[in-house]
């Protein structure tokens, strides 16, 4: 490698984007000795980053990186933009220098009125501060830029990366399907790491090229793998009494909106009316047992009926979902990701094609990564066929964990990179 040791930029918004950028991290230092990590991690990632025992970087400790006038004009920004955007996890300090940062990038895009405007009609999901990132990139110099599929920030990182003929790597969280904005990007990263064949088939028709797109899976469902994940299954069951039992898991979330083609409308009736019947089967089934896990966000506002020997109610805040997957020889979902997740690890998944979100958004079982169920009284027919003859598992299926994967074409960018251009030494290293 060029240098002394090879250099890593990585950004990352928080919840699955940061969950995705860590493992990556962690298995690139495990095959490279001396890899120097600079983590920008945003908003909510950094309480993460810090859990994980990296020291993050967020935008207050770049801000000096902005000419004397445009610190200024960032703090003064940044404070007009706080009310509103304030997060119990943030800190002040660095909500007023992201916001600040991102509104005169944004001025020196647009020029003042226009940039107003923009915020004025879209907030801070109007914002991708490429001057920023410019000035991060001269500043660190990495030699690769790892980022996820999230715009703002994150892609202004990869686009900035490109500018200055330093490779980047994208890794996406889903599907890439028609439609979204990732798959839409006209600036291509030089390595997205993706789920599946489906979703590098869904990229190319979207006009990426073949050969930039790896399939990896995704790093942020390498937890089911841990022989500590599986032993906390085992230890549920058990606490449970629920061993030998069919065990079923219900992850059931508030439809957003609704839709014509269903009945179900916006809201928790499908949630609860799906609840209502696998309790109903569950206690027609003296060799089954149910976890009923609603959303983590949305959990306090059920009912929760207590506890009995074949029902347990998941509190999210109390036990991670990770344990509960595997616990499960079967789950039950309407879109969300705990179904792609249960199906990256083999377990038979049966989808509500009667969702409002089905419908209108994913649908699990048209991706290939669940069994369709047309409404909820076919769940308990479903549900016996499913269990009786366990199916073999689909196509999402990663015997691998994704981090490695990830961490193998971070490592072939930085060799490619490494081959392709001679590096000057730097003497400004240091922030």
């Amino acid at each position: 490698m060029s240098r002394d040791a090879p250099r890593v930029l990585a950004v990352a918004y928080g919840g699955g984007h940061i969950a995705m950028v860590l493992p990556v991290l962690r298995a690139l230092r495990r095959r490279l000795p001396g890899l120097h990590v600079d983590l920008l991690a945003l908003t909510t990632a950094r309480r993460a980053a810090v859990d994980a025992g990296e020291s993050p970087l967020g935008y207050a400790d770049l801000l000096h990186l902005l000419p004397a006038d445009q610190q200024a004009r960032a703090l003064e920004l940044g404070r007009e933009l706080q009310d509103g955007n304030a997060h119990p996890d943030i800190a002040a300090a660095e909500t007023v220098a992201y916001l600040g940062i991102n509104a005169v990038d944004l001025e020196l895009q647009l020029g003042i009125d226009a940039a107003q405007a923009r915020i004025a009609e879209r907030g801070r999901h109007g914002f991708h501060p490429i001057h920023f990132f410019r000035r991060v990139i001269a500043a660190l110099s990495p030699d690769l830029v790892i980022a996820t599929n999230s715009p703002r920030s994150e892609q202004a990182a990869v686009d900035a990366a490109a500018e200055a003929g330093i490779p980047g790597l994208a890794i996406l969280d889903l599907f890439g399907l028609p439609g979204d904005a990732f798959a839409a990007r006209r600036r291509h990263p030089d390595r997205v790491c993706v789920l599946a064949d489906v979703v590098r088939d869904n990229l190319v028709a979207a006009g990426w090229a073949h050969d930039r797109i790896a399939i990896t899976g995704n790093p942020a469902f390498d937890v089911l793998h841990e022989p500590a994940t599986r032993a906390a299954a085992g230890e549920l069951r058990e606490r449970l009494g629920w061993t030998g039992r069919k065990v079923v898991l219900l992850a059931a979330h508030p439809e957003p909106s609704s839709h014509p083609a269903t009945h179900w409308p916006a809201g928790d009736a499908l949630p609860l009316a799906m609840e209502t019947a696998l309790r109903d089967w569950v206690h027609a089934r003296p060799g089954a047992a149910l976890i009923v896990r609603h959303h983590p966000n949305h959990w306090h506002r059920y009912p929760r009926l207590p506890d009995d020997a074949q029902v347990h109610f998941s509190v999210p805040g109390e036990e991670p979902v990770d344990p509960l997957i595997l616990a499960a020889d079967c789950v039950v979902v309407q879109t969300t990701t705990v179904g792609l997740q249960a199906a990256t690890v083999g377990i038979p998944v049966l989808s509500m094609q009667c969702s409002p979100g089905a419908l209108g958004a994913f649908n699990l079982a048209r991706l290939g990564i669940a069994q369709g169920v047309a409404d909820v009284p076919d769940l308990p027919a479903a549900l016996d066929t499913v269990l009786a003859r366990r199916p073999a598992p689909t196509s999402w299926a990663r015997p691998m964990r994704a981090a490695e994967a990830v961490a193998g074409e971070a490592l072939e960018l930085l060799a490619m990179a490494a081959d392709a251009r001679p590096r000057q030494p730097d003497a400004t290293r240091s922030l």
